[in-house]
């Protein structure tokens, strides 16, 4: 690993918890302003989400392992990494979208939701590394974003809130799951388990897969 690698991860690992930087090398601090992080009146470097998340993308393109990169990566990182692929694709996007619990209703959390014209993708984030029974439990957890999916017709009216405004029409809802694990796209019950460093092909070809996709309708 060459030392601009081993500088990324030292400031992922450094700002993990805080977002402020008092002690920073002359190249840290140049690298930092270059991803648009702030310098305080006092000399330190604030770093927010969005650098982090500039700083992970930088650190997979000079090819560094995934797996130390995700030991110093948070979940709202990787929330915030497909977040910024979907944005980037023209997507509106609403993130850790909640739907409370009740002795009537089940309780429902969708890490990222992206709307663009009538196809809204529903998107389950697993900031997983490589583990044992991976395969299973990402079958598993495509199986449980197809239910939470197939639930979140229901809710057109809170994402409509949340979004700022949907136009009336039928939606077509689908259902992803976006992980480190897979090297290429596969599927599962019909939804895709993307690697995160696919996803933004994975939405420029999304037609090409039409005949593979699960959906539900919805209505606003």
């Amino acid at each position: 690993m060459n030392d601009r690698s081993q500088m990324i991860l030292r400031l992922l690992e450094e700002t993990k918890d805080s977002e402020t930087l008092t002690e920073v090398s002359d190249a840290a601090r140049s690298l930092l302003t270059r991803l648009g992080a702030q310098e305080d009146t006092d000399g330190s470097i604030v770093v927010s989400r969005e650098n982090r998340i500039s700083l992970v993308t930088e650190a997979v393109s000079l090819g560094v392992d995934i797996e130390s990169v995700v030991e110093q990566t948070t979940w709202k990182d990787f929330e915030g990494l497909v977040a910024r692929v979907l944005s980037e694709n023209d997507y509106i996007c609403v993130e850790s979208f909640r739907r409370r619990g009740s002795e009537l209703l089940r309780g429902m959390e969708i890490d990222v939701i992206g709307v663009k014209g009538s196809t809204v993708v529903v998107i389950d984030a697993k900031m997983w590394g490589v583990r044992p029974g991976k395969s299973s439990a990402l079958m598993t957890a495509a199986e449980k974003q197809k239910e939470r999916t197939a639930r979140l017709p229901g809710q057109m009216r809170k994402l409509s809130e949340k979004i700022g405004g949907l136009r009336e029409g039928t939606y077509r809802l689908i259902p992803i799951l976006v992980t480190w694990l897979v090297e290429e796209v596969a599927f599962h019950e019909g939804v895709p388990i993307v690697p995160i460093f696919e996803l933004n092909s994975f939405l420029f070809d999304l037609s090409m897969y039409e005949d593979l996709l699960v959906s539900f309708d919805a209505c606003v």
